[in-house]
């Protein structure tokens, strides 16, 4: 686990920094005695304790629970020698309270920084930081005006019962602490509802969604999901702020989230996004029916479109997948002719709207050095060319092809090589999957 500046949190804060105190004060203590002939032995004494003292206390900022043991190790060492000091030169009153400080910080050390401690901590969201809110964004091709009002009729057609709006004066204001939920205020680009599952925020914004230089896909090689951020524009999003159930699982909390979302999407939708595991899924109607359903998650794990992969001309991974499939090009011609097989594909460049795509075609017919079908899938940017239009290609320009016989695929050699350098451009920064 990679070392954190942020404090340890709660009471490990104040712990880490008592244990630093003290640290510091027999460092700042010995160099004074280490500084006079007669007392050096005693400064060099506690220069060998106050040092790893303050070591310990960078340790334990950074959460490191094993160094608890030489933490307290040291703070008892001082607590003896405090005691023995106590019988050879009375019951004052400093000498006792630096004696109890030194306990009390060992125990609070010891038992705040135990790996059930700092196992709650991170079960609860405070070892690292703040857990990423239960929270769904559509990402807009324009912008889209909501108000209190508005989004109270969408919420009664996600959840049902009444909402009613909170304003003075035609200005929005807050609720009143015993406030019955069914209520929504504010306006945009930030409005709260309050509602029997929590306090929702609902965020409508004139803007893209991400910041120029804070985008996660950064360095992505899929083409379709490149456009979609280069053409957005604005973006709604719902999120959970405080769940009436604390105990409720994440999953669960989602629902409500999920439906509420599904009321506000639209035909301006281009993507939906979710923060916490930074997933997209591309827009498409049959999403409104998923979102209101019991596992609307799952709509991440099925993509509603492929992604379209950029390469290089000269990767050697690509070049030599595309030379097998033409090497075994005559595979498919023949089990076109003999019907041996069903679902009969072909992969080539295809060209509109002043751009070029690799793109599969459902094939309809071999004639002499073309191959005549329609897409089989949506493309990026062809100009007017959608998925089922017909198209024709030269067979000198197909770089793969598959057909299925008894159920099983024949040919596929670019999918595994595509897949690959998708996966290394997550891993390289483009993090956000689609």
């Amino acid at each position: 686990m990679p070392l954190s500046l942020r404090t340890p949190g709660g009471d490990r804060t104040f712990d880490a920094l008592l244990v630093l105190f003290w640290g510091g004060l027999l460092c700042w203590i010995g160099f004074g005695f280490w500084s006079r002939p007669e007392l050096g032995l005693a400064g060099w004494l506690l220069l060998t304790l106050g040092v790893p003292l303050v070591a310990c206390s960078g340790l334990l900022w950074c959460r490191r629970g094993w160094a608890r043991w030489p933490a307290t190790g040291l703070l008892g060492l001082l607590a003896a020698g405090q005691i023995w000091g106590l019988f050879q030169h009375g019951f004052g009153f400093g000498r006792v309270a630096i004696l109890v400080g030194l306990l009390w910080t060992a125990v609070d050390v010891f038992r705040h920084f135990s790996p059930a401690a700092l196992g709650e901590s991170a079960e609860a969201g405070t070892e690292e930081g703040t857990r990423p809110m239960i929270s769904l964004a559509l990402l807009l091709r324009r912008p889209r005006y909501l108000d209190a009002t508005g989004l109270a009729r969408y919420c009664e057609a996600a959840w049902g019962g009444s909402y009613r709006v909170l304003s003075a004066n035609g200005e929005p204001r807050p609720p009143e602490p015993d406030a019955e939920p069914g209520w929504v205020t504010g306006r945009a680009p930030l409005l709260l509802v309050g509602s029997p599952d929590g306090l929702f925020v609902v965020h409508n914004h004139d803007r893209p969604y991400f910041d120029p230089g804070n985008d996660p896909t950064s360095g992505t090689v899929d083409l379709r999901l490149r456009q979609v951020l280069q053409e957005n524009r604005a973006w709604i999003a719902v999120d959970l702020m405080t769940p009436t159930d604390e105990s409720a699982t994440r999953e669960s909390l989602y629902l409500p989230v999920s439906r509420l979302i599904a009321e506000l999407a639209g035909p301006d939708c281009q993507a939906i996004f979710r923060p916490e595991t930074e997933q997209f899924n591309y827009w498409d109607d049959t999403l409104e029916e998923r979102l209101r359903g019991p596992d609307a998650l799952a709509l991440f794990a099925d993509p509603t479109k492929l992604p379209v992969i950029e390469v290089d001309d000269d990767d050697p991974r690509m070049l030599a997948a595309v030379t097998e499939a033409r090497t075994r090009w005559p595979e498919f011609v023949e089990a076109f002719g003999a019907k041996a097989g069903e679902h009969f594909s072909v992969k080539a460049p295809v060209e509109g709207g002043g751009n070029t795509e690799f793109i599969w075609i459902a094939v309809e017919a071999l004639e002499d050095e073309r191959v005549s079908g329609h897409l089989g899938n949506d493309p990026v940017d062809l100009g007017d060319l959608k998925e089922g239009s017909p198209v024709s290609v030269p067979v000198a320009e197909i770089n793969d092809w598959v057909f299925l016989r008894d159920g099983q695929p024949h040919g596929l050699f670019t999918p595994k090589v595509l897949e690959a350098i998708h996966s290394e451009s997550k891993a390289a920064g483009g993090s956000a999957e689609a």
